[in-house]
Parts: structure tokens; C-alpha cells; sequence
């Protein structure tokens, strides 16, 4: 039974008495390299986060690549290693992936679609409809950096020290949560727009 919750980070469901939750998400970020990632690390991190945010402990990703003819292939390699690097340091595994290339002009460069599957320990309920008024609200870091980040590059702006994205998965950070407390109602990972 699938458990479709609005604006949740992906999708909770059950399999002979396992708790599941899947989710995917498309990554178009220029440039696709900038202080502190590139656009294989979001990927991996968006997808981890979102499998954490639904208190997921992560295990298996996919990973589909769209290419605009003309991307050199040592842009698409460093993509790749930043990617492998990133599912390392989060613990999981790449088990699928495709590739794609499209004429020159019809894509950015580089498309990146993650899937992930992760799974949801007993008594842990995190959702977004679970909310109310008292809860304590916890950040793990400030928040825009990332954004900052690319807009800099993209921009060409400058500041007194160089703002680097603080893409990271949070995958251990909620399991030290929930190690904690099970009574946890929401995460949410602050790149959502609700």
C-alpha cells in the first residue's frame, strides 16, 4: 500500500512487512561545477536527503544521465567520480543507470535524474501532515549557502571569502536524531519551497 502524502520528500510504502520509501528528483544546475560540488553531488545528496527526510536510513540509488552532444568527456567523468565519491561517503549504491545524449543545444550540458530506495525503521513516522503548533524547530546549518554559491559563479560575483555549497547528506544526522527520539513529526530539507 503506498502512502501518498503531499509535499512529502518521496513516497512511504510497505512490502511483505518492510517499510519503504522511494523517491526521485532531476538535477539542471549551471554551472555544473562550483565551490564545494558540482552537479553529481547534489544529485546524490538531494536524493540521500529526500530518502532521510521521510526518516529512511538510504541504501540504493539509479542514476539517468542526459548529455548535450559536445559535453567533454572529462566533464562527464568528473561528474561521475564526484558522484561515486558522494555515495561512498553517504553509504549507499549506484545498482542502475542509463545514458543518454541529445543534439547539441537541447540540453545544458549535463541532466542528471536520481531514484533511491531506502528503508524506514519501526516507529518512525516522519511526515509532513504530522506538524503542530509547540514543535521545536531544529536547523543544520544556515540556510541559502548553496544557492549563494551557484548564483556567485553564475553571476560572476564576488565577496570578501569564497562561499562554497554546503551540499552534504544529512542521512546521519536524522539517524542520530531518530537515535535519540522517535518522536520526531517532520524533516524537511531546507531546498523545498513549502
Amino acid at each position: 500500500m503506498i502512502c501518498s502524502i503531499r509535499l512529502h520528500d518521496g513516497a512511504v510504502f510497505s512490502i511483505n512487512g518492510a517499510r519503504l520509501a522511494f523517491s526521485t528528483d532531476s538535477y539542471v544546475v549551471s554551472p555544473i561545477f562550483f565551490p564545494g560540488g558540482s552537479i553529481g553531488t547534489l544529485a546524490v545528496h538531494g536524493t540521500v536527503n529526500d530518502l532521510a527526510m521521510c526518516g529512511a536510513r538510504p541504501l540504493y540509488l539509479s542514476a539517468g544521465f542526459i548529455l548535450e552532444e559536445g559535453t567533454p568527456i572529462r566533464d562527464f567523468w568528473r561528474v561521475v567520480q564526484s558522484m561515486r565519491q558522494a555515495a561512498d561517503a553517504a553509504g549507499v549504491r549506484f545498482v542502475t543507470g542509463d545514458t543518454k545524449v541529445v543534439d547539441r543545444g537541447k540540453a545544458d550540458k549535463i541532466f542528471i535524474n536520481t531514484a533511491g530506495l531506502g528503508i524506514v525503521p519501526d516507529g518512525v513516522d516522519i511526515r509532513p501532515d504530522r506538524a503542530q503548533p509547540g514543535d521545536r524547530i531544529l536547523l543544520s546549518g544556515p540556510i541559502a549557502i548553496h544557492g549563494i554559491a551557484i548564483m556567485s559563479v553564475r553571476e560572476g560575483l564576488e565577496f570578501e571569502t569564497e562561499i562554497c555549497s554546503d551540499t552534504a547528506p544529512l542521512a546521519g544526522l536524522v539517524e542520530t536524531v531518530l537515535g535519540a527520539s522517535k518522536n520526531v513529526h517532520v524533516f524537511r530539507d531546507p531546498t523545498r519551497g513549502a
